[in-house]
C-alpha cells in the first residue's frame, strides 16, 4: 500500500550488550514493579523524541529502537492521543507477565474496550505462568479471545474511539529485550482491515495452520531426524502432536 508521506526515524538509544541467562518464570507476576513501569514510561518517551505529534491518515512512521520500546510502548504512546480504544487485536509470538498486568489494567479501567490476543504455538507450554493468567482473565471475561497458533508475525490493530484506525508492525514482541528492533505506525483503514482480516483467518482456516504445522515437521525431522531435538511439550505445541 502506497502511503501519501512516510516519516523515518531512529531512537538513539543503544541496546544492552550483556548477554543475559534466559529463565521462565516459576511463580505467578502479581505486581507491576516500579522499575518496569519506569521502563515503559522511558519507552514512550523515547518514542515522543521522534514523534511528538498526533498520528494523521495516510502518515506512516518508521522507527528503529535500542530495544526498549516493545509493542505495548507504542500502544502507551497511542493512548496518549486516544484515552480509550475500543479494540485492541495484538498478534506476538510471546507477551511478558508485566505486559500481561498492564493489560488487564486499561481493560478494568476502561482505556480498552475488548482485546484479541494472538499468540505463538509454543506460548502455553514455555511461559506457562504467563498463559495461566491470561486464561484466568479470559474466563473473567477480561479478555474478549485469547488463541494461540503457529504464528510469528507481530501486529498490533488499534481501534480508537472516534474510529481511528492505528496498525502498527513491529519485530518485537511484547516484552523488552536487549535488541536492535523496528517497527512502523500507520493510520489507515485499509491496513487496519487487511491485516484484522488476515489475522482472523488464521484463526478459521484449519488447513492452513495443518499446513504450517506439517512443514515445520518435515523441516525439523529432515534436520534433526525422527527424534528431533525438541521437549515433549514443544514437540506438542510446535508440531501439532497429542
Amino acid at each position: 500500500m502506497k502511503q501519501d508521506k512516510t516519516e523515518r526515524s531512529a531512537i538513539s538509544s543503544s541496546p544492552l550488550q550483556a548477554k543475559f541467562k534466559k529463565t521462565r518464570r516459576k511463580t505467578a507476576l502479581t505486581t507491576i514493579s516500579t522499575e518496569d513501569e519506569w521502563r515503559r514510561a522511558n519507552g514512550v518517551q523515547e518514542l515522543n523524541k521522534v514523534m511528538s505529534d498526533r498520528p494523521t491518515p495516510g502518515r506512516s512512521i518508521h522507527i528503529l529502537t535500542g530495544g526498549n520500546v516493545d509493542l505495548l510502548a507504542h500502544l502507551m504512546w497511542v493512548m496518549q492521543f486516544w484515552p480509550k480504544v475500543r479494540r485492541v487485536f495484538l498478534s506476538a509470538w510471546a507477551i511478558s507477565a508485566v505486559d500481561i498486568l498492564l493489560c488487564k489494567r486499561w481493560l478494568e479501567n476502561g482505556s480498552i474496550g475488548t482485546l484479541e490476543l494472538l499468540l505463538g504455538d509454543i506460548f502455553p507450554s514455555k511461559y506457562k505462568k504467563e498463559w495461566e493468567k491470561l486464561m484466568e482473565m479470559y474466563d473473567a471475561g477480561v479478555i474478549t479471545n485469547i488463541y494461540n497458533s503457529a504464528i510469528h508475525s507481530k501486529l498490533m490493530l488499534i481501534d480508537c474511539e472516534d474510529g481511528t484506525k492505528i496498525v502498527i508492525e513491529s519485530s518485537a514482541n511484547c516484552n523488552m529485550n536487549p535488541r536492535i528492533e523496528q517497527s512502523c505506525v500507520t493510520v489507515s483503514d485499509e491496513l487496519f482491515k487487511f491485516y484484522d482480516v488476515y489475522l482472523h483467518g488464521v484463526l478459521e482456516d484449519e488447513e492452513a495452520r495443518y499446513v504450517v504445522r506439517k512443514t515445520m515437521q518435515t523441516f525439523m525431522e529432515t534436520k534433526y531426524g525422527t527424534e528431533a531435538d525438541l521437549a515433549d511439550d514443544e514437540r506438542a505445541a510446535l508440531l501439532g502432536e497429542d
